[in-house]
């Protein structure tokens, strides 16, 4: 389908649009935004950065004044501030819900024209803020009565407790932030802690599996869900949950490779593997491409899983020809690399262009 820039060209070219309408073409077809377009992002970028100032500024406050402040001033001060948000949140949204209906246009108001609409994304500020401070307080209590928690457990407690916030919250940002919680208590589970759950002797590769497992379910959800859900169609969330899945897999097979030619402890850490990778990784190529190429299209998902085919094909010609062919190999690699990213600008764009078209 062709987009609104590419339509406009195409009546710029045909001299189909007087040079006096040019401009309120541009806004009409959302190609230059509009004044109530700006005044909606800054809303919006003011409102998540006064936020995440407030937010940091308390706990670099305590963490500067740890010694001067007894540990109930501690305490009372992430409490009030977690209960003020959650007022905040509460107010926000009836504030919301009152002016949605007062701007209807079913439904007429005599001071519509100056009644500002509150956004849907700055209501939940303080809710992500709330959600933030929890894990202030949690930090603070194992800090002050030194509990002997692992840290993994005040992640996991944390991303546990702000769950129901994060149901409620229907946030894209509140769910992220639960889900890297999740992805740093399984990091901290088996780097620090040595978790006892998993296939291999090695942790760290204990942590990669279930890293990659973990996000690529999130990724299948976020994808079905934002479906039915709109405020699951922000395409920032699934993206940074495959470059996280790939990044895991790319890592995995690269260290399989070079397993199989040299000899170290992270290299015969990874033999553990054995064909496992080789084994999951085209499959996740596959999956990748029909998903992103097919039904949900998004260039940004294409050139992540070029890269990691990249990646890998260079990892693995690497391991062979440095070693017998030396210098010539050096420069055949690199002459490799360039082919192999013009290779993939030319196809990137030509299926930009079919989409286009």
């Amino acid at each position: 389908m062709t987009s609104n820039r590419q339509q406009l060209i195409g009546l710029l070219e045909q001299n189909a649009i007087d040079e006096s309408k040019i401009n309120d073409a541009l806004i009409i077809s959302k190609v230059q935004p509009s004044k109530h377009h700006w005044v909606h992002f800054f809303n919006q970028l003011l409102a998540w950065l006064g936020g995440l100032a407030i937010t940091f500024s308390v706990l670099f406050f305590i963490a500067f004044n740890w010694h001067e402040m007894g540990k109930f001033a501690k305490f009372a001060l992430v409490e009030i501030l977690i209960v003020f948000a959650v007022v905040a949140y509460y107010q926000l949204n009836k504030l919301a819900q009152k002016t949605s209906k007062s701007l209807d246009d079913s439904n007429p108001h005599p001071l519509k024209s100056i009644i500002p609409k509150v956004s849907e994304s700055v209501v939940k500020v303080p809710l992500f803020m709330a959600a933030v401070f929890f894990g202030v307080l949690l930090a603070l209590f194992g800090q002050t009565y030194q509990t002997g928690a692992d840290p993994w457990q005040l992640f996991f407690n944390w991303a546990l407790l702000i769950l129901p916030w994060v149901v409620i919250g229907r946030l894209g940002a509140l769910w992220m932030l639960w889900v890297v919680l999740i992805n740093v208590s399984i990091l901290l589970y088996y780097i620090n802690f040595g978790g006892r759950l998993g296939w291999f002797i090695n942790q760290e590769l204990n942590a990669l599996w279930v890293i990659l497992l973990f996000n690529i379910v999130a990724l299948a959800c976020w994808e079905g869900f934002s479906r039915h859900y709109h405020w699951l169609k922000a395409r920032w969330a699934p993206r940074l949950l495959a470059v996280v899945s790939g990044a895991c897999i790319t890592w995995l097979m690269v260290g399989s490779i070079w397993s199989f030619t040299h000899d170290s402890y992270l290299h015969s850490a990874f033999k553990e593997l054995g064909f496992l990778p080789i084994t999951i990784w085209p499959l996740w190529l596959l999956a990748m491409y029909v998903c992103y190429r097919h039904y949900q299209k998004d260039l940004f998902m294409l050139a992540g899983t070029l890269l990691s085919a990249n990646i890998v094909i260079i990892n693995y010609v690497s391991a062979y020809w440095l070693e017998t062919l030396e210098e010539i190999g050096l420069l055949l690699i690199s002459n490799m690399m360039i082919a192999m990213a013009a290779g993939s600008a030319i196809w990137l764009r030509k299926i930009n262009k079919e989409w286009q078209s």
